[in-house]
């Protein structure tokens, strides 16, 4: 005879699997990660200072270094099998990113003030930190 779970017990149940879902979905990284990413992120900014013709070279290796980093320590960790992130978790951050960057690219642009850009990597950067110390008050450290 089959016997069904108590209220609390589904709910603790559901509680369990939620947690487990978080930490494949939003595994730990190490205290450095997010530090690297700011950096990362920085980068992509301040290479619009350099000579025009080395931007395009400069930016590319600095997002194929971000990427790999972001691979390796969350796509790739142990434990972690290519969980995506809810889109509704993310979306506020990458919004924040992707506006700061076009509003900077937008400035420099129409005023050719060069300087935008480092204040757009410094406003990234402290994006990135933000949100990564958010996060590992969330989710913990690796």
């Amino acid at each position: 005879m089959e016997t069904r779970p108590t209220p609390d017990q589904a709910r603790e149940t559901l509680r369990q699997l939620t947690d487990d879902e978080n930490a494949v979905r939003y595994p730990p990284f190490p205290r450095w990660f997010f530090v690297a990413m700011s950096a990362a992120m920085a980068a992509l900014h301040l290479v619009h200072l350099l000579p025009p013709a080395h931007v395009g070279k400069a930016s590319l290796a600095v997002s194929i270094a971000a990427i790999v980093l972001g691979c390796r320590y969350w796509l790739n960790q142990d434990g972690v099998s290519w969980a995506a992130v809810k889109a509704g978790d993310i979306a506020p951050f990458l919004a924040a990113v992707f506006g700061c960057f076009a509003l900077t690219w937008a400035l420099s642009a129409l005023t050719d003030a060069r300087w935008v850009w480092i204040v757009g990597a410094a406003v990234s950067a402290g994006i990135v930190l933000r949100t990564g110390r958010a996060y590992r008050r969330e989710f913990g450290d690796a």
